[in-house]
């Protein structure tokens, strides 16, 4: 057997070092965990490649040492285009047949896509919760509220044609209709979505949200932009909802471009490892992928983990509720959403949905 073979088509990054740590294997794995090829990696010493305090380099020098293995539950990979990916390492001595340490092999796992998938089970989690909080304030809150738009009904015909007064009553009813909408976009949070799911082409969806927001677009000096995947199949989906999503996403794009810029919309299939393919309970079903990318000012890092949270929000207006609906509506399909933002670039969320078969 070819162990060099197996090693090489490992998922895991695999990178082994000689006793003056100098490079002898760097997988495909590693090539991509890092961003740095197996030609180039090759024959450099690891201190060259990796900080000197860098984990990896530190577990492999303790290993030769002693001979003996070293793991890290958690650590950081540096990676050659600044990024920082959490990863597992484990290290172990490869010894001559004299029983001395020869070489010491680092095992490296990506844990960014498991810390996606928590990220998930917490989002899911929370709006659970709001939904369960929802349902109380909706009895406690609902009721008075109704009350009050009665009396002040009574009251606007006991005034009389004063325009004075009439503004004043306008002003309460309005107000309490208000909070009524944000009630029953609570509510939405919490009651059990039943989705009329069909298959459903899904262009012709997105052109009925770019037909409603086009006015708008043109308004703000926003160029909408197709990318269109022309063999797309059709997918599954409540018309309805879906719609409510993706003009929902249309519409945070083009807020965070206040100067204007282009708004692209993109279609494909999935290839996704984590979400490219998902079990709707009858078997595993391909994903499609939309993307809305925008050229706004994107959303700092240090908020960007809080953006499905109910009631939080970066807008001078608004109640923080739009992306947590978008987030239930999508889970509700079997589907998931996923958000890449950089300052000063951009934002791309991605939707994942399933195909009809």
């Amino acid at each position: 057997m070819n162990y060099e073979a197996v090693l090489a088509g490992l998922p895991d990054a695999v990178i082994a070092v000689d006793t003056a740590l100098r490079i002898i294997f760097w997988n495909s794995a590693a090539e991509v965990l890092t961003g740095r090829s197996a030609r180039r990696a090759g024959g450099r010493v690891l201190k060259d490649v990796f900080p000197v305090e860098a984990p990896v380099v530190r577990r492999l020098m303790e290993t030769l040492a002693t001979g003996e293995s070293r793991s890290e539950p958690e650590s950081i990979v540096d990676t050659t285009d600044n990024r920082q990916l959490p990863v597992s390492v484990v290290t172990a001595p490869l010894f001559a047949r004299d029983g001395s340490v020869e070489a010491a092999v680092a095992v490296l796992r990506d844990l960014s896509r498991i810390r996606q998938l928590e990220g998930e089970v917490r989002r899911g989690e929370t709006l659970a919760a709001a939904g369960r909080m929802a349902v109380g304030l909706a009895h406690e809150i609902r009721n008075p509220l109704g009350a009050i738009r009665g009396a002040v009904q009574l009251l606007s015909r006991e005034l009389g044609p004063d325009p004075r007064l009439r503004e004043y009553t306008d002003v309460l009813l309005t107000e309490v209709d208000r909070v009524n909408r944000i009630m029953e976009m609570l509510l939405d949070l919490a009651r059990p979505v039943q989705l009329k799911a069909v298959p459903l082409n899904l262009h012709q969806l997105l052109e009925r949200v770019v037909l409603l927001t086009e006015e708008n677009a043109r308004a703000g000096n926003v160029v909408l932009v197709r990318r269109y995947d022309p063999s797309l199949p059709p997918i599954l989906g409540d018309e309805d909802r879906l719609l409510q999503v993706f003009h929902n996403l249309v519409r945070n794009a083009m807020d965070a471009m206040k100067g204007g810029g282009r708004l692209t919309l993109t279609t494909r299939v999935s290839l996704d490892p984590l979400f490219g393919k998902m079990d709707l309970g009858a078997g595993q079903r391909t994903m499609v992928e939309v993307l809305v990318a925008d050229e706004g000012t994107g959303i700092p890092e240090a908020v960007r983990a809080r953006i499905f949270d109910p009631f939080f929000t970066t807008k001078d207006r608004g109640l923080g509720l739009g992306l947590a609906i978008c987030h239930r509506i999508l889970e509700e399909h079997r589907g998931a959403i996923h958000v890449e933002s950089a300052e000063g670039r951009g934002t791309v969320v991605t939707c994942f949905l399933p195909i009809a078969k």
